[in-house]
């Protein structure tokens, strides 16, 4: 008995202990191995941001180079967020772009880095966005994504997206894009996070829509009952209302918006319809980045032989590995005593180990962005230069100028690390000024193309697409579905409209 009982007692031991082990992993994340630091690189400083994410500062001597890291590890009580510049795909020219540091601050996140690289002179995005599961901006054929599911696992490449506008008579309309650029014969939709108005020329035509309901912002997976109240036929620039959304479409696009028009103007149907957006693979969060330059662990992107890919330029780049961890990095460049900058390769390479399996590279150059704590934690590239008596902001400093100091460049989006359970508390203004430790009143530069870390030669690399992913089942589920509400809806409308016309 006695002999039992100890065993008993041991066992019990035992289990407790266990069970103590098992709280403790589950209480407090951790990376599924201990962290590696980059043979070569010394840890400067490191900091515990909270639980389960740290920043690192990291140095190396030869060649010379400064990068800051932020590792989040699976499971910490954190997200990721896409972030817009100034909650605006576009405007007036020129657009008024945003720091990485304002959007940092009025989304009140624990660390950022700068996002997307910016369309040639517009400042719009060249990339999708999608935040909070709000589709913003579709994403370009030419240019990959960094996204985010709904349970937080990461992906590169593009993602699907459909919407379509359907008439009571069922002779749907699909859409090529949302708030992007409108080939020949395309219908795009521009909503009010796009700008004021659409931009667009007068050769097409653009069919005024007013949300009837449910009230507020589109979202995928759900259908809207609009009321198209105006069609503005070969006008520019139509303005987008607060309360609705504009659909302009060019070529045979066009011509069935105008058909639609004659229809609804002749009583053949109602000026009401359904609009609807969706979203395959259950994406929360994404935004624009090129090249991928790392898949399963392997370098994934073409070797070109240009500045951009060869030369050493700042860096922003994300990794992620199957087990969940993730790494938000940034090389500081442009400093030979300092900080001289990465080529792809060596990016991928930095990457790799610092635990990734996968990652992507996002803005460099100038837009190089790392922000902690509120503050701007590496040295962007931009510097504010007196010249002939006059401060201006450039690239880098030529013979002869004096370098006042590092300047922080405004961006077409951020991805910000913010609290999971964030209290809900009012955003935080815009930041001003234009300099990360240099002067705070200079005159902001717009995009550029002179820029080779951050737009290649005014152009990037083309595209090099992932295996393909199969969600054309989940797909045709939801479109199945979907077609089948909006069918029955639309039916029960036309039929009410037959009986109140019989009255």
């Amino acid at each position: 008995m006695r002999t039992l009982r100890h065993g008993a007692e041991a066992g019990l031991g035992l289990v407790t202990v266990f069970a103590v082990l098992v709280c403790a992993c589950v209480a407090t994340p951790a990376w599924a191995s201990d962290p590696p630091v980059p043979a070569g690189y010394q840890v400067q400083r490191r900091t515990e941001v909270t639980t389960g994410v740290e920043q690192l500062r990291l140095m190396r001597a030869t060649p010379p180079l400064v990068v800051n890291v932020a590792r989040i590890a699976a499971g910490a009580p954190v997200s990721l967020r896409a972030v817009l510049s100034n909650d605006q795909v576009a405007g007036d020219a020129p657009l008024r772009l945003e720091r990485t540091s304002s959007m940092c601050a009025r989304t009140h996140c624990l660390v950022a880095v700068n996002g997307d690289f910016a369309l040639g002179s517009s400042g719009e995005p060249t990339g999708g966005l999608v935040t909070g599961g709000q589709l913003l901006r579709t994403p370009s054929s030419t240019h990959h994504q960094l996204s985010v599911t709904e349970d937080g696992h990461l992906e590169a490449g593009g993602f699907e997206w459909h919407g379509k506008l359907v008439p009571t008579d069922l002779a749907e309309l699909t859409l090529t894009g949302v708030n992007s650029p409108v080939a020949d014969d395309g219908l795009v939709l521009y909503t009010p996070a796009f700008g004021a108005s659409t931009l667009t020329d007068a050769v097409g035509a653009s069919l005024v829509l007013r949300g009837v309901e449910p009230a507020g912002a589109l979202r995928p997976g759900q259908t809207t009952l609009v009321e198209m109240v105006d069609l503005r036929d070969r006008e520019a620039d139509v303005p987008v209302p607060a309360d609705g959304t504009v659909l302009y479409g060019r070529g045979q696009s066009a011509e069935a918006l105008r058909s639609l028009w004659r229809r609804v103007q002749s009583g053949a149907l109602s000026a009401r319809a359904f609009l609807r957006l969706d979203l395959a693979g259950g994406i929360t969060e994404s935004l624009g980045g090129t090249p991928i330059l790392l898949r399963d662990g392997k370098r994934w992107f073409a070797d070109s032989n240009d500045d951009f890919t060869r030369g050493r330029q700042p860096r922003t780049m994300v990794g992620w590995n199957p087990a969940g961890d993730v790494v938000l990095v940034t090389v500081d460049g442009r400093e030979p005593a300092v900080s001289v900058g990465m080529t792809l390769a060596e990016a991928a390479d930095l990457l790799l180990a610092l635990g990734a399996t996968d990652g992507i590279n996002l803005d460099g150059g100038g837009s190089t962005t790392f922000v902690s704590g509120g503050a701007v934690a590496n040295d962007p590239s931009d510097v504010a230069v007196r010249r002939n008596g006059q401060e201006v902001i450039q690239h880098s400093a030529g013979p002869g100028e004096r370098v006042i100091g590092h300047v922080e460049r405004p961006v077409a989006s951020a991805l910000a690390i913010v609290p999971k359970n964030e209290v809900a508390v009012p955003p935080a203004p815009r930041l001003g000024g234009s300099g990360a430790s240099g002067p705070q009143a200079l005159a902001v530069p717009g995009p550029t193309s002179t820029d080779p870390g951050s737009v290649p030669g005014a152009t990037l690399p083309a595209r090099v697409f992932a295996p393909v992913v199969n969600f054309a089942r989940q797909v045709r589920v939801a479109a199945v579905t979907a077609n089948t509400m909006v069918a029955l809806a639309l039916l029960a409308l036309a039929l009410k409209r037959r009986r109140r016309l019989a009255a």
